[in-house]
C-alpha cells in the first residue's frame, strides 16, 4: 500500500512537471513597424532630416569653396612662380582633406544623431512588450521584423495589445 502510494505521488509529480513544461505561452510582434507607427517618430525624423540638410549644406559650401580654389589655381598657373603652384597645391590637398574628414565626421554624427532621436522609443517599446508579456503570461516574444522566427502561426501577435498599451490606434 506505501508503494503504491509513493508511485502515485512520482506519477503525478511527472504529470505535474510535464503540464509545466507545456504552458510556455509565444507571442511575436513586427517590432519595425511598430516603431514607424509611433507618434513621436515623425518628429525624430524630421529633426534628422533637419540636422542632415545641415550637414550637407557644410559639406556643400566646403565643396563650392574647393571648386573656386582649383579654377582659381587653374586660372594663375601659367603666371605663378614654382613656390606659389606648391602652396596652392598644398593648399588644395589641405582642403581635399578637411572635406574628406568632414564627411566622415557628418557620418557619424548622423548615425549619433539617429540613436539618441531612437533610443526614448526603444526604451518605450521595450516597456510596452515586456508589460504586455508579463500581464498575459507570455514566456516568449519574437521579433518577426527580424526574420529570426520561421513560425509564427502557434504564437499570438502582441501588436494590438503594445499599440493600446502604447495609446496607439
Amino acid at each position: 500500500m506505501r508503494n503504491t502510494i509513493l508511485t502515485l505521488c512520482a506519477v503525478l509529480a511527472t504529470a505535474t512537471g510535464m503540464q509545466a513544461q507545456n504552458t510556455v505561452k509565444l507571442g511575436h510582434i513586427d517590432r519595425q513597424a511598430l516603431m514607424l507607427m509611433l507618434p513621436e517618430r515623425k518628429a525624430a525624423e524630421a529633426k534628422m532630416q533637419e540636422f542632415a540638410k545641415t550637414l550637407d549644406d557644410r559639406l556643400k559650401a566646403m565643396g563650392q569653396e574647393y571648386q573656386t580654389k582649383v579654377t582659381d589655381a587653374q586660372s594663375k598657373a601659367e603666371t605663378m612662380t614654382k613656390t606659389e603652384q606648391q602652396v596652392a597645391m598644398r593648399e588644395i590637398q589641405e582642403l581635399e582633406q578637411r572635406i574628406s574628414d568632414a564627411q566622415d565626421k557628418a557620418k557619424d554624427d548622423l548615425s549619433k544623431q539617429e540613436n539618441e532621436l531612437l533610443a526614448p522609443m526603444v526604451d518605450r517599446t521595450n516597456k510596452a512588450i515586456k508589460d504586455v508579456a508579463d500581464e498575459n503570461h507570455f514566456t516568449y516574444i519574437f521579433d518577426s521584423s527580424t526574420g529570426m522566427v520561421l513560425y509564427t502561426g502557434g504564437g499570438t501577435d502582441i501588436m494590438p495589445l503594445v499599440k493600446a498599451k502604447l495609446g496607439i490606434q
